[in-house]
């Protein structure tokens, strides 16, 4: 989740915190290094070396024949390895796995900015493109993760970016007196108007650390900009949506990508709504 937007962050960031103090609001970085969460997933810990000379332990499970690799980058208070368990159905279905995690986060070396996490980023991209070899690679961000991606799209191309209660802006997730600090932007916005492939927004109307509304004005920027995809609304939903619901909303978008594009006809739960672009 991103932590920013709690209202007792509000009352500190009032306080004229320090820059130390920021960069812990937004990178609250887990200290527990990259594991296996569960031998039964068949996944190994992967090395992964940045451009920057940064060696990142990240989480990797190849995809059985046909299936598609999700390069997936999570919030800001996450790890790898709740990745993994969120997208458990999704392992157990064959699907491959590329859970990305960050400098500074869960012991790796570095230290967390925008500028870094793309590095990170284009790097774990790079293994991801080379497990899937000529399959489809869907690339993955919930929150913090979402802006991630959506840099990441601004650089590379892939089959299908998929966002998890993304926000519009970091500076929209701040109190307004303290915008003029934060260093670093992450302007999905502006992102959407630069994307090459398909955007899936997922959001659930009852999420508290990012407000809906945000889903609904990237929604609005992709209609704007004519791009393709859709937002799929989860009633009731908070920051982080049941892993069932995650999971039938990603099958539904593989379908659509191993469909051509065309339409398909797919089972999604009964408290999800789709709005296409």
């Amino acid at each position: 989740m991103l932590s920013i937007l709690g209202p007792w962050l509000g009352l500190l960031l009032a306080a004229a915190p320090t820059d130390d103090q920021i960069h812990k609001f937004i990178y609250p970085a887990p200290a527990t290094p990259v594991s296996i969460v569960d031998p039964s997933y068949g996944a190994s810990v992967v090395h992964i070396s940045t451009s920057d000379g940064l060696t990142l332990a990240g989480i990797e499970r190849a995809p059985r024949d046909g299936m598609p690799v999700l390069l997936v980058f999570h919030g800001n208070e996450s790890s790898a390895m709740e990745s993994m368990r969120w997208l458990e159905p999704l392992l157990r279905e064959g699907y491959g796995i590329v859970a990305a995690e960050y400098r500074e986060y869960a012991g790796n070396p570095g230290t967390a900015s925008e500028t870094g996490l793309a590095t990170d980023a284009d790097a774990f991209f790079a293994r991801a493109r080379q497990l899937a070899k000529d399959g489809k690679l869907i690339v993955i961000g919930h929150s913090l993760g979402a802006a991630v991606a959506f840099g990441l799209a601004t650089r590379q191309k892939f089959d299908a970016l998929v966002t998890i209660g993304a926000f519009t802006r970091l500076a929209d997730m701040a109190p307004e007196d303290q915008r003029a600090r934060l260093h670093d932007k992450y302007d999905n916005v502006a992102a959407v108007t630069t994307l090459k492939e398909p955007l899936y927004l997922i959001h659930g109307t009852a999420d508290d650390t990012v407000p809906y509304r945000q889903a609904e004005a990237l929604r609005a920027a992709g209609t704007h900009a004519g791009k393709a995809g859709a937002l799929f609304t989860i009633k009731d939903a908070g920051h982080t949506p049941a892993s069932q619901d995650v999971a039938m909303i990603l099958q539904a978008i593989a379908a659509k990508l191993y469909n051509g594009g065309k339409t398909v006809k797919v089972t999604l739960p009964q408290t999800v709504s789709l709005q296409p672009f």
